[in-house]
This record gives structure tokens, C-alpha cells and sequence, in this order.
């Protein structure tokens, strides 16, 4: 049900991007794979994505996100920040029940100046139980990453990515806690 429900959404939003630039970013750890696929909304930094987190013992988490992406400071400037929500659907693999969550927070990168090739990056979303539905009861997500463009619109990257959530009758679960190894396409 909560598959059937995540492809609906997913195939809606994907019919919904009117694209003026995408993104696809697909890493990989030791028990886990993901993939997203950003795209620009408007010419405003409004940015809409969709993403699946697959791990192969603990849970598949899969979403749709909206953003608003722009310079920190004057335009041009090597330090890039997203700010909004992701609403996520979760279906964790050690007990049976599934969740939703609203969660909020954002990302960054940072390009050196004078090395411009190489960029660091982290990100940041939670969901208290206000906004977690069905089973699930709060949500974290954080990550960091350290990349090289080999192309300009080509990045590696390592990093690391943790993703925990509450459910109904459970502490904390880790649902994924991986160092990982990515590419980022720009197009």
C-alpha cells in the first residue's frame, strides 16, 4: 500500500516539474543505495525534488521535497544554501508498519574560491511527532559530504549520511548510517 501510494505521488510529481535545470545525485554505501532528482521550478530558486533511500536490512524510505535554493550572499558567491520541507514515506524493515513524515530543514555547499573544484556540503532535515503520521513518531536526517567537480557538471563525493526514526511503541531506530561514495550530475 505505502509503495503504491509513494509511485502515485512520485509519478504526480514528476508530471509537475516544468524543468529549466536538473540534478540527479545517486550514491551508494555498504547496505545502501539512493538516488535524486532535483529540478529548478522557476527562475526564482524554487527547486522540487524526489528521492528513494534503499537499505538493504533496515527500511526504504522514499519522498518528495520543495526548496528554495539561493546565494548566501551577493550573487556569485561560492556558498549556496536550500531551505523547505520533504514529506517522506517510511517502511522500515524491522517491524511491520509504515510512516509518514513532514520534515523540515535544508542544505549547503561551499565551493573554495581559489580551488574551485573542490566543494563540501552537508544537510539537515527533521520531523517532530506534530507533523509524523501513521506509525512513525519523529524523524532525523543528517548528512555531510566532500566532493571534486571532474567535470563542470560532473561530481564525486564521499560522505556520510544517518537517518533514525521513532515509531509507534519504539525508541529510536537507525535506519541508515553509512560512509558513501556518489556522483552528482548537473544538466
Amino acid at each position: 500500500m505505502l509503495l503504491r501510494r509513494l509511485g502515485l505521488i512520485l509519478a504526480l510529481g514528476s508530471a509537475a516539474f516544468t524543468v529549466h535545470a536538473g540534478n540527479l545525485d545517486i550514491n551508494l554505501g555498504s547496505n545502501a543505495a539512493y538516488i535524486d532528482y532535483a529540478a529548478s521550478l522557476t527562475n526564482t530558486g524554487l527547486q522540487g525534488d524526489l528521492g528513494y533511500l534503499h537499505h538493504t536490512d533496515r527500511a526504504d524510505i522514499g519522498g518528495v521535497g520543495l526548496q528554495l535554493v539561493g546565494n548566501a550572499s551577493p550573487v556569485g558567491s561560492p556558498l549556496i544554501f536550500a531551505v523547505g520541507g520533504k514529506l517522506l514515506f517510511i517502511s522500515p524493515k524491522q517491524f511491520s508498519g509504515n510512516g509518514a513524515v513532514l520534515g523540515l530543514g535544508g542544505n549547503f555547499s561551499y565551493t573554495w574560491p581559489s580551488y574551485n573544484r573542490f566543494l563540501i556540503g552537508g544537510e539537515l532535515y527533521y520531523a517532530p511527532s506534530i507533523v509524523s503520521f501513521n506509525n512513525a513518531d519523529h524523524y532525523l536526517q543528517y548528512g555531510v559530504r566532500a566532493g571534486y567537480e571532474i567535470l563542470r557538471n560532473a561530481q564525486v563525493y564521499i560522505g556520510y549520511r544517518h537517518v533514525s526514526a521513532a515509531f509507534t511503541r519504539t525508541s529510536d531506530i537507525t535506519l541508515d548510517s553509512t560512509f558513501l561514495v556518489g556522483l552528482s550530475l548537473t544538466f
